[in-house]
């Protein structure tokens, strides 16, 4: 079963995302359960009115994803198939977006792996064993900070300091 409404949403700021860890590790630790954890900006309602609206048929045929960036981060292992923790992000730069993260400054951390860089779909990384939740979360709101155009958001409003992730949780 997928859910399609979050369990909860928490607004956090980018220097206090305890609460969002908490929820990871709440995740990460339930036996035979399945979750992910969505994060976005927390755009204000004048941010929201400056991103331009993409039709179906342009979304259809689109070479590009969103031009708001949003990360995922995804448990490890669902039913009995282990496999690595991994974070995506979903954005609407082109392709080469981790070349734009480290040029950006943003590396990936020792033990990630990348498992795509797609215009369309969007980076996947693969973590690294027991890794840090807080590093996960870290990454994924610079990595969606810098894949939000600017050309989207004026500088003088562009992302801020306030997130908003969605927990979802599937049986």
């Amino acid at each position: 079963m997928v859910p399609t409404q979050p369990l909860k949403e928490i607004e956090f700021g980018r220097d206090d995302s305890s609460e969002v860890v908490a929820a990871m590790a709440e995740i990460a630790a339930a036996p035979g359960a399945g979750g992910w954890v969505n994060i976005g900006p927390a755009l204000t309602d004048e941010q929201a009115a400056q991103v331009p609206p993409k039709s179906g048929l342009a979304a259809w045929f689109s070479g590009r994803g969103p031009a708001v960036a949003m990360g995922t981060w995804m448990q490890s292992s669902i039913g009995g198939r282990p496999r690595a923790a991994q974070v995506g992000v979903e954005h609407g730069q082109g392709p080469n977006a981790l070349k734009r993260l480290r040029e950006a400054g943003l590396e990936l951390p020792g033990g990630w792996l990348k498992r795509q860089d797609h215009a369309k779909h969007g980076v996947v990384i693969e973590l690294g064993g027991d890794d840090d939740l807080s590093v996960a979360v870290e990454w994924i709101i610079d990595a969606v900070t810098i894949l939000t155009s600017d050309t989207v958001l004026r500088s003088d409003t562009a992302v801020g300091d306030r997130f908003i992730a969605a927990v979802y949780r599937s049986v």
